[in-house]
């Protein structure tokens, strides 16, 4: 099964000629065949799935357990004249975790070519806790694409689990989220705003 992770809505003018050129992903949480992407008609949203994107803590783990990270390389294609900014990003999870575990959920967006502009958010939650978890990124209005070219935007995503007692146990998982009718809100959704070129 899938759990959705990550979607995003291109909401704006409807005439505004806008297309996802492309979708690629990697990372220890989206390895190759471990995601699919689904979107509607119309391009103005999409979905990208995945199967293993859900880190664990305490005996029985190893190491690479405890954090799983993943690329989203999303290229998309609009007029000329146009730029676009990701505002706010919700990330609903299933977080199960014991005394002493904390789980840091950190994600990162730039666009191809301007790293230096990258924009980086943590988000904690400690333990004990039992149940979904939204981490919200809301993004400054100085974060747009740049003017007169089409490029990819890189978002990076990564759930961490430390724990300060090692026989405390921690998982996140989506399973909770993986059917809609349960829980809306367990895609990752990226709000767009668009604007014309100064």
């Amino acid at each position: 099964m899938k759990c959705s992770v990550s979607a995003i809505v291109l909401g704006f003018f409807a005439a505004l000629n806008v297309t996802i050129a492309g979708v690629s992903y990697a990372g220890s949480g989206c390895k190759a065949g471990t995601a699919s992407v689904d979107h509607s008609q119309d391009w103005q949203t999409f979905t990208i799935l995945f199967d293993a994107y859900g880190p664990a803590i305490g005996p029985g783990t190893n190491t690479s357990d405890h954090l799983k990270n993943c690329n989203l390389y999303i290229r998309v294609n609009y007029p000329p004249g146009y730029q676009y900014t990701i505002y706010k990003s919700d990330y609903t999870v299933y977080a199960l975790l014991e005394l002493g575990v904390t789980l840091e959920q950190t994600s990162s967006y730039w666009f191809a070519g301007f790293v230096s502009d990258m924009l980086t958010f943590q988000s904690i939650l400690h333990g004990p806790y039992n149940g979904d978890y939204t981490f919200t990124d809301t993004l400054p209005n100085t974060f747009w694409s740049p003017c007169g070219v089409s490029t990819t935007l890189n978002i990076n995503t990564q759930l961490a689990l430390t724990s300060s007692n090692a026989q405390a146990r921690g998982q996140v998982s989506p399973t909770s989220t993986l059917d809609p009718k349960v829980l809306d809100g367990g895609r990752h959704i990226y709000g767009v705003n668009w604007r014309r070129c100064n």
